[in-house]
């Protein structure tokens, strides 16, 4: 019996993978520089590359222009709704007193509006981001504070995930995972990762893991 509910954010909670996505390569092409390719960004989703990030600001030409890119995509998200499986398990979870976290590779200062706009601060108890760790995703460093945090044991943890990175770090954490894909990560593969199950719908994890 699982006492938690720790959830990734960006691609999990709202689906934030694409409008991202677009909005770099949209800012880049304006720069007149070859666009991202998909396959690369996918290589580092739900996680952060330094390769990327150097290849991304010197397209950019400049932080200030990374900035304002960033500016762009928030913005973006603030039309954003809230994957319908996960507000089904956040009101199960409501419901039913289990404990909610999010631990996310972002920065909490820029899925805070988020949070804020959807009123998930009044069902979720934690947040940790990337301020708060030394290492993000993949390692299960964020998995781990965020139990250690909801004073609950990994292993009675469930964790919901779109990538192979959060999932890797979730299970690295000894917690169960169950994947939720989307446009940008329904190809990855994670069959090398021992997971529940994946792309089901919240009647069916409800009635099978909770």
């Amino acid at each position: 019996m699982y006492e938690a509910i720790i959830f990734d954010f960006d691609g999990t909670i709202i689906d934030t993978e694409i409008n991202l996505f677009n909005t770099l390569n949209k800012h880049i092409i304006n720069k007149n520089n070859e666009p991202i390719s998909l396959e690369e960004y996918k290589s580092s989703i739900g996680s952060v590359s330094k390769e990327l990030d150097n290849k991304i600001l010197n397209a950019l030409g400049s932080e200030l222009a990374l900035e304002e890119m960033f500016k762009d995509h928030y913005e973006g998200t603030k039309s954003l709704s809230m994957k319908p499986v996960v507000k089904d398990l956040i009101e199960y979870g409501h419901k039913n007193h289990l404990k909610m976290g999010i631990a996310t590779s972002s920065y909490k200062e820029h899925i805070m509006p988020n949070v804020l706009r959807l009123e998930l601060d009044e069902y979720i108890d934690v947040v940790k981001g990337r301020e708060d760790v030394a290492f993000v995703k993949p390692n299960p460093e964020l998995y781990i504070q965020a139990a250690h945090d909801l004073q609950v044991k990994p292993n009675k943890c469930l964790a919901i995930e779109d990538t192979t990175n959060g999932a890797q770090a979730a299970i690295d954490a000894g917690m169960d995972v169950i994947v939720i894909t989307h446009e940008i990560t329904e190809d990855l593969n994670f069959d090398d990762l021992k997971i529940l199950n994946k792309d089901i719908e919240a009647k069916e994890i409800i009635d099978l893991y909770l």
